[in-house]
């Protein structure tokens, strides 16, 4: 039998194995990951241009996010990805629970529905853009037809020219693409319920709407936070849709904080704004996703408290 000491030793060589192991794809990960932050957050407190043989910089301070702080169009930019995000992570979950639930039920466990649900998500996102650019076309696109065809409409609708429907389109489609994969994260949750806890609330006396709240949606915890912090993030990083459908137009009516970025970064050549930009919008994710695991963090209640004090 090894002795104490010896099996410590193991236990350190085993841990020093697994990290030489592990090395190379630190390293790699370190390269795309951690230096284009370390870069782009240095860069933030530059003057860059373009010159001949590469990018000529000088230092700036603070001065490209007090440029922010007065910068309307990153403030309109603000406003329309925060109506942006909320609406998308509101109607994605909402929708996506829904579907979950319907999968989930027995006669809903088809492989066929889960195939067909999938449609969205394994189109690639720039022919997902394309896709509804035909839609949602002024002139012959298929919502319009359908508009026109039930008479809710005497004439077809600009929905990507008229500056109070553009950036609702956008979110409607980017809805259509983001929901299938939260449905399938909300079924794998679903799936994990034990299902005696069902048996023990009906044996209780609890209805429908009492399982949903009191067996589904704390067994769903961990999967709704997950969802939420994903679309947040998701619906921050939108780029696609804007650049096909609308390069933020009309009159920046669909100007979200990414592509705020892009635009000031490749279009007006201020890399060093542009850098700046984008850093606030890692902060602004860094900052939502804490609260939002925070917010679906286990509450202790005072008499648990009190027994561990």
């Amino acid at each position: 039998m090894s002795s104490p000491a010896e099996t410590g030793d193991w236990e350190r060589g085993r841990r020093r194995t697994g990290l030489l192991l592990v090395l190379p794809a630190l390293a790699v990960l370190a390269a795309v990951v951690l230096y284009p932050i370390a870069r782009t957050l240095l860069l933030s407190f530059q003057r860059a241009k373009l010159a001949p043989g590469g990018l000529q910089t000088e230092f700036a301070g603070l001065a490209q996010y007090r440029q922010m702080a007065g910068d309307e169009a990153f403030w309109l930019a603000v406003r329309h990805s925060a109506f942006f995000t909320i609406g998308e992570v509101l109607l994605v979950v909402v929708i996506s629970l829904g579907a979950a639930l319907l999968l989930h039920h027995p006669m809903g466990r088809s492989p066929v529905f889960r195939v067909i649900l999938l449609i969205p998500w394994a189109i690639a996102p720039v022919a997902n853009a394309i896709l509804w650019k035909w839609i949602y076309n002024a002139n012959y696109g298929v919502l319009n037809a359908v508009v026109t065809g039930l008479g809710l409409s005497e004439r077809p609708v600009n929905w990507l020219g008229d500056p109070s429907l553009a950036l609702r389109m956008l979110l409607l489609a980017d809805v259509w693409k983001s929901v299938p994969f939260i449905t399938l994260l909300l079924l794998a949750g679903l799936q994990n319920i034990p299902s005696y806890l069902y048996r023990a609330a009906t044996v209780d006396g609890a209805g429908a709407w009492n399982r949903f709240r009191f067996v589904t949606l704390p067994g769903l915890r961990a999967p709704l936070m997950l969802a939420v912090v994903l679309q947040t993030i998701w619906s921050f990083k939108v780029f696609d849709l804007i650049f096909v459908l609308t390069k933020a137009g009309p009159a920046d009516a669909t100007l979200l904080l990414n592509f705020l970025a892009y635009r000031v970064s490749f279009n007006f050549l201020d890399f060093g704004y542009g850098a700046a930009i984008a850093n606030a919008i890692f902060l602004i994710m860094l900052v939502l996703a804490i609260l939002i695991v925070r917010g679906f963090a286990p509450r202790r209640s005072a008499g648990a408290q009190g027994k561990l004090a």
